[in-house]
């Protein structure tokens, strides 16, 4: 065998690395963002299928600011303002079918996106890296409560409560808040059941599996129920189109940990090779 033909240990480990680095990538896709479509511009959105008064209800008993964002709900005159309440953007009664099924396909497309869960969601006071984190059940976060997301304006995280049964998400005295350049417009919530903030600081896009409720405290992202939606003195709640950058940065694809482990070795190994085959070109020139 000449030296045109014999098998290049160099060539042959850094091949198996690049594919081995293509493979790794695979996996290893950050959490999928759902697609709200239509329904993407509303900060709150009643979408009960029953044609009642109150879909959305928005309630000022003197605190004011109110909601900053557009409103919608399924039916004529869903909506119920008390107060009032100041409503800082469009109304919309009724909403486009378009929109309602926008919302359903978001919901239910959430879980099949990320089934794959990272963590489970904490009920104390911790620092979280973008991922999936779910709960079997309910998920409580009580006073002082502080969850903190931390990452870049590109990072997504996405929350699924109830993944074993009907499961409410419920906050009281408690925040939710981003860090670093990290974007409340790309945190996702999906309930099986209701949802329940109350005096708190909270950020994400809720896709309840019920009704949805908010009771003072300030909310950055968008309210949107499968029944009703109910605000009580809302100081403010604040959707996303409504941001300066509003909306959710598409996820970036990263490796993960045990990739860059393996990719790491590889190339360790690939140089390893490299230095041996130089060697004993050099004590055996005729090889």
């Amino acid at each position: 065998m000449n030296a045109h033909t014999r098998p290049n240990p160099q060539q042959a480990v850094s091949k198996f690395a690049l594919a081995a680095l293509l493979l790794a990538c695979v996996p290893a896709w950050a959490q999928v963002a759902p697609n709200l479509g239509a329904a993407g511009a509303f900060a709150v959105l009643g979408a009960n299928a029953i044609p009642t008064v109150g879909t959305v209800t928005c309630t000022d008993t003197g605190p004011g600011i109110g909601i900053t964002g557009q409103v919608g709900t399924t039916f004529a005159g869903g909506i119920t303002n008390v107060g009032p309440c100041t409503i800082t953007g469009p109304i919309v009664s009724p909403v486009a079918a378009g929109v309602v099924t926008a919302f359903n396909s978001a919901f239910a497309n959430i879980d099949l996106q990320n089934p794959v869960c990272d963590g489970v969601i904490p009920i104390v006071s911790t620092a979280l890296p973008p991922g999936v984190y779910c709960s079997a059940a309910g998920t409580t976060l009580g006073a002082g409560g502080v969850i903190t997301l931390n990452g870049t304006a590109s990072d997504v995280w996405i929350f699924r409560v109830g993944t074993g049964g009907p499961g409410a998400l419920t906050l009281t005295n408690a925040q939710v808040v981003m860090g670093g350049a990290a974007n409340a417009c790309n945190v996702y919530w999906k309930t099986s059941a209701g949802t329940t903030v109350t005096d708190s600081d909270f950020v994400g896009t809720v896709l309840s599996g019920a009704a949805a409720t908010m009771t003072r405290g300030s909310w950055i992202g968008r309210m949107m129920a499968t029944t009703d939606a109910t605000l009580t003195d809302p100081s403010p709640m604040t959707g996303c189109a409504a941001l300066p950058a509003g909306g959710a940065a598409a996820p970036i694809p990263t490796l993960s940990q045990w990739a860059t482990i393996l990719l790491a070795g590889l190339l360790a190994i690939a140089g390893f090779a490299a230095l041996r085959h130089s060697k004993m070109r050099r004590l055996n020139p005729s090889a």
